[in-house]
């Protein structure tokens, strides 16, 4: 395991000043010319409510085309958070552009993802972050969705975990891919849950 985030957990609504800063600064796949957008994350948990992210970019010329759920969002200006709840299980993978549109899928690897629409009506929820430069979006991963994912309860609370959090844009006029830990200049890319970061959840805060 090549990387290591240490968060918290909250009764209630996040307080967002305490939880750690993640660097999405890991670039693969580059070419001669690299593009370098500087990316962040903050990730905590809210107990038995779920899991809350929020993702932001530099990137100011950005790429938003893709206007509908689970369509092809990494071709644009795109940020996203692979999250495995259980030890090598599967791994849901929510993928957002700057409109707040998402991809949202399940599966223990590249091949054979299902769209998470297609297993259970609960759903993620992603809205556009305000940031002072560039763009963001916040995430919601509701308990209910993971338990209806993994058929076991799952109740936001202290343990070990394990997740990354990406940048890219296939098609944004300087393509670029980037990971919170090196994921590694071989398929399967992104979807390679052997090389995930682990996700260190402390007791819960006041």
């Amino acid at each position: 395991m090549s990387a290591v985030y240490q968060s918290l957990t909250f009764a209630k609504a996040p307080a967002w000043e305490k939880v750690p800063v993640g660097a999405i600064d890991r670039f693969h796949w580059e070419t001669a010319d690299p593009y370098r957008p500087k990316s962040f994350f903050r990730l905590c948990f809210v107990k038995n409510e779920g899991v809350r992210v929020r993702l932001w970019s530099d990137e100011t010329d950005t790429r938003a085309v893709v206007a509908t759920r689970d369509g092809p969002v990494w071709e644009d200006s795109c940020l996203e958070c692979f999250f495995q709840p259980e030890t090598n299980g599967g791994y849901l993978n929510v993928e957002m552009n700057p409109r707040g549109v998402f991809l949202a899928q399940w599966g223990k690897g590249r091949e054979n993802r299902v769209f998470t629409k297609a297993l259970t009506d609960v759903s993620p929820l992603v809205s556009p972050l305000a940031c002072e430069s560039g763009w963001g979006v916040e995430l919601f991963v509701p308990c209910a969705l993971l338990e209806a994912l993994t058929g076991t309860p799952f109740p936001a609370a202290a343990g070990d975990y394990r997740f990354c959090c990406f940048k890219c844009g296939d098609k944004t006029k300087r393509p670029h891919w980037a990971a919170f830990a090196p994921m590694g200049n071989n398929p399967p890319g992104f979807h390679n849950p052997a090389h995930f970061a682990l996700l260190h959840i402390e007791e819960d805060q006041p």
